[in-house]
């Protein structure tokens, strides 16, 4: 009988409250992770807004080589009237 604990009652208690500690930890785990994807949630829309305004930016050149034939067209019609 040397394989039994000397006193089971005191191993059971003291693997119960472990098993509490435990829990808890993974409880304060589990609401890290929870803040965690908001944060990636936010961090994504950001980040999605970015994309849009860069590729808005990206079309600025274009927009100027626009405004500047418009500008070209309404000056040489005034000019002609």
């Amino acid at each position: 009988m040397g394989l039994l604990p000397s006193n089971p009652a005191q191993i059971l208690n003291r693997a119960d409250s472990v098993l509490g500690t435990v829990d808890d930890t993974l409880g304060r785990v589990d609401g890290t992770l929870g803040s965690v994807d908001t944060t990636l949630a936010e961090v994504k829309a950001l980040l999605t807004q970015l994309e849009e305004k860069l590729a808005l930016l990206d079309q600025v050149p274009r927009i100027v080589e626009q405004l500047d034939e418009l500008h070209g067209a309404v000056k040489g019609a005034s000019a002609a009237g």
